[in-house]
């Protein structure tokens, strides 16, 4: 009999059945060749036959039940705190599906990458992309661009909350 994600004992159309193992869910596109979906799978796996729920994985670890559902769906990837927690709470050996986390990071690594780049002109080819960000045209300065432009508002306020603070301590002393 196929359980149902809760543990119902129901299925809906989407979430298949665990004698054939095929599944499909919004995130995996129905393809269990990626890493991801394979580890996905070894974990669903492993939760049905130490008949564990979502709710029991809730209270044997720090995760939520959502959490596992999404983790266990294929709908986010779990982090590696997960997944140990995940095997401490089956009493498995985390080693292997640490493992499958390892090349489900490295091939969704690689997949955003060869997404990111632009295609050139002549389809096939890498556009070349500039190394130094444009000069902002309306201010005639260069762009520090988002990360240090962050990093330097930050040290900003925080030099002006520290001035503050000093004075206002001084102010306290009688000074």
């Amino acid at each position: 009999m196929a359980v149902g994600a809760h543990g119902t004992g129901r299925t809906s159309g989407t979430e298949g059945t665990r004698e054939t193992g095929d599944r499909e869910c919004s995130g995996c596109g129905g393809d269990t060749t990626t890493p991801w979906a394979e580890l996905a799978a070894e974990m669903r796996r492993i939760k049905d036959v130490t008949e564990l729920s979502y709710g029991k994985l809730a209270q044997r670890t720090h995760y939520s039940r959502s959490s596992w559902e999404r983790f266990l769906n294929q709908k986010q990837l779990p982090t590696r705190v997960a997944v140990e927690e995940f095997a401490a709470a089956a009493g498995t050996d985390p080693g292997p599906l640490l493992l499958r986390l390892e090349r489900s990071l490295a091939h969704e690594t690689a997949a955003r990458a060869a997404a990111a780049v632009p295609r050139g002109a002549r389809g096939g080819e890498p556009a070349l992309v500039p190394a130094i960000p444009a000069a902002r045209p309306e201010s005639g300065l260069p762009s520090l661009g988002r990360p240090l432009g962050l990093i330097a508002a930050g040290a900003l306020v925080g030099g002006g909350l520290v001035t503050v603070l000093n004075r206002a301590a001084r102010e306290r002393r009688g000074l």
